[in-house]
């Protein structure tokens, strides 16, 4: 029995040995269990995180084959992961085409260094610049196992800094080519920039303006430095430009002349950025203004001498006028009274001849009273005082050629007249204007049987010219230089009366208007008298 007993008890203690191997089993089974399940979730929560990286990212080996790939680099390849996946990283990033990494490839420099390195990358497949940067991972031994490669797309950040750069050169272009010496003073009264004229202006360089901004109060004229401080401390309460005019010594000591124009600043956020200014040379331009001074003060010493001498003249034609009026016009009367008292008392001892004589005296006395006259029209007309109105001249020609039919009812003549013409004159002179050229049209057409006088406006080599037409007598264009001469007639006061005053008259009064007046015509085709004024 003891000999079974000690079987059985050896027995039971492997029994027990078993069991606790097999407990032992146990409790490492369901710990590698553990480990597994937590394996399995660090690893989803991996691949969460490398899917959700925005950046396209791939893991490689040593060898640039990917081995995985996040959806990023899927959606920016667009292709499938499996198509990415044991693919070279250069077919992927740059184009099938590439059987070898391309020059300055950051994953080729992190394999010299060991280290990270980052470069940017012009990513053909994708379209676009990226930021790409590789990071090594080692293995147990210290060697490079895997790689991680980010592609960062800055294309849009590449494009706002070449849009940037490209508006600073505009600007840098448009402020360093500007003839005006432009600077920029900031709040804290440094100078951020000043441009290149102003070496050309003053003399001084900008490095020179940077390494001391006091320059520019340094440089303004003393006389002038009192008004530029009031300017200055007016135009930093103010947000609106101020402007002045100042003189400078520049470096080699010569006075000028600057327009000054600045006004404050602002940013995007409504911050002072401080005071922008613009300094333009006007040297040459008060030069000019100071010899107009000089100019118009002589020209208006010229024109008081002037006006003195034109005075005196209108005295002396006064005195010459009175004169022709009182003086000559008595011993005319004279000749003329006593000529009617022989030919009234003592006709009975004069034959018919000596009583043709007397007549034609007479006629003349009468005919030259009639020439003074017309002489001191003429002369009045010349000085009279004149005043610029408009003038309606189509009325003004009714009225006139309304006396004239009036006074010869029984003509008969056409008269067009085209309405609304104005001119901006005195009226009274117009009217002597209107009176003679209308006369001379009714007179050279009344051996017509049926006349025809018209008042019009027509458009020459682009400006208004007015014109009184006929269809009358006419007159030969090679004495059209005498025309308005005074006491020129190219008629025969037989054929048609007249003192020859008329046209002086009407030229006189057109040019003291400040317009032209010129004729043609053809013997017995009529005349048409053109003439121009200032437009009411």
């Amino acid at each position: 029995m003891d000999e079974e007993s000690g079987v059985i008890v050896k027995l039971q203690r492997e029994i027990e040995t078993l069991r606790e191997r097999i407990r032992d089993f146990e409790v490492r089974e369901a710990e590698c269990s553990l480990v597994h399940q937590e394996l399995f979730r660090a690893r989803r929560e991996w691949e969460g995180i490398f899917q959700g990286i925005a950046h396209p990212t791939v893991i490689l080996d040593a060898s640039h084959v990917v081995v995985a790939a996040n959806r990023a680099v899927v959606k920016a390849a667009g292709t499938s992961e499996e198509e990415i996946v044991g693919r070279k990283c250069y077919e992927v990033f740059h184009n099938s085409g590439c059987t070898e990494a391309p020059r300055g490839c950051p994953m080729e420099m992190m394999l010299l260094s060991n280290g990270v390195e980052t470069i940017e990358v012009e990513a053909e497949a994708f379209g676009g610049v990226f930021l790409v940067s590789c990071t090594p991972v080692f293995d147990d031994g210290g060697k490079v196992d895997k790689i991680i490669h980010i592609a960062t797309d800055i294309t849009a950040r590449k494009r706002a800094e070449e849009s940037l750069r490209e508006s600073e050169e505009r600007y840098r272009i448009v402020a360093d080519y500007s003839s005006d010496w432009d600077f920029w003073l900031s709040p804290e009264g440094i100078l951020s920039y000043v441009s290149p004229a102003c070496l050309d202006i003053t003399g001084y360089a900008p490095a020179e303006f940077y390494a001391d901004p006091s320059l520019n109060a340094a440089i303004v004229h003393p006389d002038d430095r009192e008004m530029i401080a009031r300017h200055n401390e007016e135009a930093l309460s103010s947000n609106e430009k101020s402007a002045m005019e100042l003189r400078i010594i520049t470096k080699g000591g010569e006075t000028r002349w600057i327009s000054h124009v600045c006004q404050t600043v602002y940013d995007s956020e409504g911050e002072s950025r401080g005071r922008r200014a613009s300094n333009r040379d006007i040297t040459a331009l008060k030069r000019v203004e100071e010899e107009n001074r000089r100019l118009h003060a002589e020209l208006e010493l010229r024109v008081m001498e002037r006006t003195a001498q034109l005075e005196a003249a209108n005295r002396e034609l006064e005195s010459f006028c009175y004169s022709v009026s009182h003086d000559l016009r008595a011993p005319l009367r004279h000749i003329e009274g006593f000529s009617s008292i022989l030919i009234e008392d003592c006709a009975e001892g004069l034959d018919e001849t000596g009583k043709g004589y007397l007549d034609r005296v007479v006629r003349a006395t009468r005919r030259m009273d009639e020439l003074v006259d017309a002489l001191l029209r003429l002369s009045r007309y010349t000085r009279d005082y004149m005043t610029f109105e408009p003038v309606d001249l189509s009325d003004m020609t009714r009225e006139i050629m309304g006396e004239f039919t009036k006074s010869n009812p029984e003509r008969k003549v056409t008269i067009t007249i085209q309405e609304g013409l104005r001119a901006m004159g005195d009226a009274r002179l117009l009217r002597v204007v209107m009176e003679n050229l209308l006369g001379n049209a009714w007179k050279f057409t009344g051996k017509i049987e049926e006349g025809e006088i018209e008042f019009g406006r027509e458009e020459r080599d682009g400006r208004g010219v007015l014109f009184v037409r006929d269809n009358g007598a006419g007159f030969d264009m090679a004495y059209v230089d005498k025309l308005f001469n005074a006491f020129q007639r190219l008629h025969g006061s037989d054929e048609f009366e007249g003192t020859g005053i008329g046209l002086a008259t009407v030229q006189r009064i057109i040019h003291r208007h400040g317009g032209e007046v010129w004729a043609h015509a053809a013997p017995n085709r009529g005349a048409t008298f053109s003439f121009t004024l200032p437009p009411a």
